[in-house]
């Protein structure tokens, strides 16, 4: 027993504290909020729908991120069955292909973004 029985304390008593936390300055704020005279409706956060309309180009930069790096983890399986590589091809592969699609994404939105700027 080396202390294994720590494991679940530290689990649910972590996930514990961090709430109370959270809840505890979010009451701290609303508080605020009050006495500053902010109306109630101004509590409201944003509509996770106003949140995603906010930048339309951001499913095409997760698109992108996801596809590439399932192609590098596609690459990388076929690296290591062909050449024996180890592991570490995995973590090499995965970033190298993140990297191309973020690079892809950002000539996407800066082209975007200049036909934007040239037509208004």
């Amino acid at each position: 027993m080396n202390g294994e029985f720590l494991i679940p304390i530290f689990l649910f008593g972590g996930t514990a504290w961090v709430l109370v936390v959270y809840f505890n300055n979010r009451h701290k704020e609303r508080m605020a909020m009050i006495e500053k005279g902010v109306s109630a409706s101004d509590l409201r956060g944003t509509p996770m729908r106003e949140w995603l309309r906010a930048n339309p180009l951001s499913s095409l930069k997760w698109g992108l991120l996801a596809m590439f790096v399932g192609i590098g983890l596609f690459v990388a399986e076929m690296l290591d069955h062909v050449f024996m590589m180890r592991d570490s091809v995995y973590f090499a592969s995965t970033l190298i292909f993140g990297g191309i699609a973020l690079v892809i994404f950002y000539w996407i939105a800066n082209a975007k973004l200049k036909k934007e700027d040239s037509g208004s």
